[in-house]
């Protein structure tokens, strides 16, 4: 299914589903434009899932970007959510799309087919009086206060930047003590950033915080000063926070009903030279052949000195090596290494995956006959040494390693393993206006490692020389790869470098990437594979920040695996973007063009054959207008997008969306929001073709209460959302929800949403859907 059949798909029904066997019903509803400075609200709801999420994560681009930026989404019951900052986007199409990775070590996609180059996308209009790139993130200092006298003892650096909704890069945050960087000793844990240095001198000390977002954009800094004192005791200060949540959420999604319940516990703590870390989720859902659901882990970190420390963390974890090696992989075990200013290291150790049993009935014969698969224990090793060249260069090393037990269970599929080495290397220069990322990654996979084979048998299939004996004979001493039937033992390649040059109010972004299909690591479940070209983005600012132009080139070849179908991309297209210092309104204009063509064999059915291009229209507005004390945001938008298919006549496509929106912001404070929008879309062509409409209808209020004090809020809300679907199918979608956010500084927080869905204007189907969820949260 390729971009404007799931386009359809995703407007014909307006929230739209996957049910594949085994895997989750995904619902999302689509957003609606987005003013710049706002907040993009994504949402999906999960139902129908016989497995537990690990984590999800939403993965999000300016249209043009050679790669996606991630953020991991909030799992309330089985809602995800997540904010988008649209601060730092440039106006135009935002792609997104959900990633999310089960216990046992699966990964679903929504969109399910492809979705890298299918993405969901949302619009970001351009505001007015409201530039990007200007404003920077609200920090606050909460240890030591500027110009304060600090005992030696009780020395505690905290910071924290309450705007949950920043796309922080966490790698590039900076904390300098006068001037030496101690970034890599930071803690951070959701909005706070802590640091407990234990040998300052007394004396005048300078303190500087900065945060990044993953473009390498400055979001926000601090820079203070305090005095240190000499100690007023003897024994040392200990300093803990801690955080403890409790959530449930009731559904009743077509007419059954389930109850899922989640609890964790989060504790931080400093003493001396010491940090130690707990943290413990429990879920009441098993889920998918019984692997372990509930998350508990421990750390804990000697500090040598403020640059120099080492660590041991046990229990569920993950690591951040390199997209083409280690990220964001769930592991049960021990990791250990050491950060300094030098070097530094890493060694990890444990299990992404319990052994649980498969099952087979018997046929006529009496033979054993594998019914569902089950799931292997696979043990997983990653080794990571880096050399540190001051701030400017670091050079790294990798080993990732990943087995399949074939002995663990009886009835599986072809147990599997895995063996990545290779090397990073990053350069910093001219105050991080130059930067050059860059890694080389080389992949050795086994397909099915049960049973062993002799090196003649593998050096007859794939025509490798004798002399190669040795090398593969050492890789099976290691114990790393077995030689088996399976083993390729011709290595795959991947390479990915990034370039980026800020100067003269522009971001030039240069990139490159070759990942071959059959690359294999085991520690990136969310890798893109099969994919190889050239990317290039400019992100210019003209007349103060008032305009805005971004303009994009790629050039790229994906479905390496397909002999034969190998699809050369062309993408090109440019926004330009106004954001008025007057009472004037903000205009966006965007224009792209793609194309995709192969040379599949059209007899060939399981090749896809395509010789397409699609071409995108966009232009959207937003004004802000006072009326007595209220302030109004009105936007309005208009985009086509058109797609001429030369291989498939039926796949001719035309869409015209048309949106319009208006929110208003009372003193009270109160806000209310009104939307519409229209979708008329044209599939396939002469007798073939079909055409749908959808108007949607969609209105909310909200309300904030704060008392005197500042130390409680109470925020209110209640929308409702109106669809009325005329095409093969005509019916209406109707969507209520409700609910509280309470907050307070003693307390903690409790969060309450109530959702109901009807469908019941759809021919043969009784849906009317219900969903609770309730969250507490408080810290202390």
């Amino acid at each position: 299914m390729r971009m404007f059949r799931t386009f359809l798909a995703f407007l014909a029904v307006g929230m739209a589903s996957v049910a594949l066997a085994g895997s989750p019903m995904i619902f999302h509803t689509e957003l609606q434009p987005v003013v710049a400075g706002h907040s993009a609200d994504i949402a999906f709801n999960i139902s129908s899932f016989d497995g537990d999420v690990y984590e999800a994560r939403l993965f999000y681009r300016s249209r043009g970007a050679s790669d996606y930026r991630s953020t991991p989404m909030r799992q309330e019951g089985l809602s995800l959510t997540t904010k988008i900052d649209t601060k730092k986007l440039t106006p135009g199409h935002i792609e997104y799309y959900l990633a999310m990775q089960a216990y046992d070590g699966r990964v679903f996609y929504y969109p399910a087919v492809d979705p890298q180059n299918n993405p969901l996308s949302f619009e970001v209009i351009a505001g007015a009086e409201e530039p990007v790139n200007q404003a920077l993130a609200e920090i606050i200092v909460l240890s030591p206060e500027p110009e304060s006298v600090v005992p030696q003892d009780e020395m505690l650096i905290a910071v924290s930047v309450p705007d949950e909704n920043l796309d922080i890069d966490p790698a590039r945050t900076r904390l300098l003590i006068d001037g030496v960087n101690v970034s890599q000793l930071v803690n951070n844990e959701g909005i706070l950033y802590m640091l407990t240095p234990k040998k300052m001198a007394v004396g005048h000390h300078n303190l500087e915080f900065k945060i990044f977002n993953s473009s390498g954009n400055l979001l926000g800094k601090k820079e203070w000063s305090f005095r240190v004192s000499s100690s007023g005791n003897s024994g040392a200060a200990f300093t803990s926070r801690t955080n403890f949540y409790l959530d449930n959420r009731f559904q009743n999604i077509s007419k059954q009903q389930d109850n899922f319940l989640r609890a964790g516990l989060n504790f931080d703590g400093a003493y001396k030279d010491l940090d130690i870390g707990l943290r413990l989720q429990y879920n009441n859902n098993p889920g998918y052949s019984s692997q372990n659901a509930t998350r508990y882990s421990a750390l804990m970190a000697y500090n040598f000195t403020p640059r120099t420390r080492v660590y041991v963390k046990g229990g569920d974890f993950s690591g951040n090596y390199d997209p083409l090696t280690f990220w964001n992989r769930r592991v049960l075990g021990v990791s250990t290494g050491l950060k300094s200013a030098w070097f530094d290291l890493d060694v990890s150790l444990g299990t992404t995956a319990n052994a649980v049993e498969g099952s087979a009935t018997q046929d006529s014969s009496g033979a054993e006959v594998v019914s569902r698969y089950g799931t292997y224990k696979e043990t997983f090793i990653a080794i990571r040494p880096v050399f540190n060249f001051g701030r400017y260069v670091s050079w790294g090393l990798n080993l990732v390693n990943g087995k399949e037990d074939p002995g663990s269970i009886k009835y599986g599929a072809n147990p599997r393993e895995s063996l990545v080495m290779g090397s990073t290397l990053n350069i910093n220069l001219d105050n991080n206006r130059v930067r050059i990322k860059s890694s080389v990654q080389a992949s050795i996979r086994n397909t099915n490692a049960r049973g062993k084979v002799e090196f003649d048998t593998l050096a007859k299939q794939f025509d490798i020389p004798s002399g190669v004996k040795p090398y593969v004979d050492l890789l099976e001493s290691t114990g790393f790869l077995t030689l088996s039937q399976g083993l390729a033992p011709i290595p795959s390649l991947a390479l990915q470098a990034e370039a980026y040059f800020s100067y003269f109010d522009q971001l030039l972004k240069v990139a490159y990437k070759s990942i071959d299909a059959n690359y294999t690591t085991a520690g990136n479940p969310y890798l893109l594979r099969g994919v190889r070209g050239l990317y290039v983005s400019d992100n210019i600012r003209l007349l103060d920040n008032q305009i805005f132009m971004n303009l994009y080139f790629n050039a790229y070849t994906d479905n390496l695996s397909q002999e034969g179908a190998e699809t050369d991309n062309k993408d090109f297209g440019a926004s330009i973007s106004y954001f008025p210092l007057t009472n004037l309104p903000g205009v966006t204009l965007t224009f792209g063009n793609q194309s995709r063509i192969n040379n599949a064999d059209p007899n060939n059915e399981a090749l896809y054959r395509e010789d397409n291009s699609t071409q995108r229209y966009g232009l959207s507005s937003s004004y802000k207008f006072n009326t007595a004390s209220v302030k109004n945001t009105v936007t309005v938008s208009f985009n086509n997008f058109t797609r001429d298919d030369r291989a498939i006549a039926t796949n001719q496509s035309s869409f015209n969306v048309f949106s319009l929106g208006l929110r208003n912001q009372f003193d009270a404070p109160f806000a209310t929001r009104l939307g519409f929008s229209q979708t008329n879309s044209t599939f396939g062509s002469g007798a073939t073709a079909s055409t749908t409409e959808i108007a949607r209808y969609d209105g909310g209020v909200e309300y904030l209460y704060k008392n005197s004090s500042g130390n409680m809020s109470l925020k209110p809300f209640a929308n409702v959302m109106l669809q009325q679907i005329k095409g093969s199918q005509s019916y209406n979608r109707l969507n209520y929800s409700a609910g509280a956010y309470l907050r307070t500084e003693k307390f903690g927080a409790l969060s309450l949403r109530w959702d109901y869905m009807d469908y019941s204007d759809l021919a043969g189907v009784d849906w009317k859907d219900t969903i609770v969820n309730v969250r507490y949260d408080v810290t202390f």
